[in-house]
């Protein structure tokens, strides 16, 4: 009896911290979000102000309005610079579809099936048949994938605009909130950790300052290897004879930071267009610079991040 009223209790515990963390997780934290992003800015800044403040004598509340403007005003140039470039290039991309559909998909589709029905007929003749009805039915469904990829873009579109004005209030109230926090920093974490219980006020601090050193390290790693894999795929793309290699370069090292996607993702299909179109040159080309970018990143990654967690590259 003992042992089940213990487990009914150990049970409704970890039922009533679960159903607390969703609730947190649901209602909480989406409603506070933009406090804690503004939050997490000053304290990342905060560093950049002591530093304007010692070396331009300044208060420390002018040196971190002056530190808040300056980020914000980079941060928005960098915004519109990379959406300028985003924007140009799918531009281009739409007006060219098209004629990219009718001179490099519909060829190279044409052309795989004709390999596979040589291929296969060398097994056995009935094949071939076999593989004109693939063709027919993949025609089909293309048509049809195009038509349901238009709705589905109509559809984003739209709820994209219904979430337009959430979204720019959202920013609103972070920048709001970040400057507000800059300026009174030491006041705001006072506070904060006078609602933490006093055992656990140590170990706030510690977290934070290892949390902000890590962070820091790491978000500096991934950048070097950003920075070193758009160079290499910038000149690789170059010596190809690529259009508009530099926007393309700099979508692709973006998706790199990604742990799933990364730049296989757009290579890789690039490069087997390429080699069923019948451009061999492109083609092993972009499969020699997808190979030479996983090398170099595979032997620069455990250097740079183990170094900025404390960790060796092993």
């Amino acid at each position: 009896m003992k042992a089940a009223r213990k487990l009914i209790t150990i049970a409704l515990a970890a039922g009533s911290l679960l159903f607390l963390g969703w609730l947190v997780l649901r209602f909480f934290l989406p409603a506070t979000l933009p406090f804690w992003l503004g939050l997490a800015i000053a304290a990342l800044l905060r560093p950049v102000s002591l530093f304007f403040s010692q070396k331009l004598h300044l208060r420390r509340r002018r040196a971190a309005a002056f530190v808040m403007t300056l980020f914000y005003l980079l941060l928005g140039l960098l915004l519109w610079l990379a959406l300028l470039l985003l924007w140009s290039w799918l531009s281009s991309l739409t007006a060219r579809a098209p004629q990219l559909y009718r001179t490099f998909f519909l060829p190279a589709i044409a052309d795989f099936f004709e390999w596979l029905s040589r291929f296969l007929s060398r097994f056995s003749p009935d094949l071939v048949q076999t593989v004109a009805l693939w063709r027919q039915s993949f025609s089909s469904a293309a048509a049809q994938l195009s038509a349901s990829l238009s709705s589905s873009l109509l559809k984003f579109c739209t709820s994209f605009a219904a979430c337009m004005p959430h979204f720019f209030f959202g920013v609103v109230v972070t920048i709001l909130c970040s400057s507000f926090i800059s300026l009174d920093y030491p006041r705001v974490t006072q506070f904060l950790l006078r609602l933490l219980p006093p055992s656990l006020r140590s170990l706030a601090c510690e977290m934070k300052q290892f949390l902000l050193s890590t962070l820091f390290c790491m978000a500096k790693a991934y950048l070097i290897l950003m920075a070193v894999s758009f160079s290499v795929l910038s000149f690789g793309l170059w010596l190809l004879s690529v259009q508009n290699f530099f926007p393309i370069a700099l979508l692709t090292s973006l998706l790199d930071l990604l742990p799933v996607i990364g730049i296989g993702f757009v290579l890789l299909p690039w490069a087997v267009f390429s080699l069923f179109q019948g451009n061999r040159l492109l083609g092993f080309g972009l499969l020699l610079l997808y190979l030479a970018i996983n090398l170099l990143r595979s032997l620069l990654e455990p250097k740079l991040v183990g170094k900025s967690i404390g960790l060796p590259p092993l």
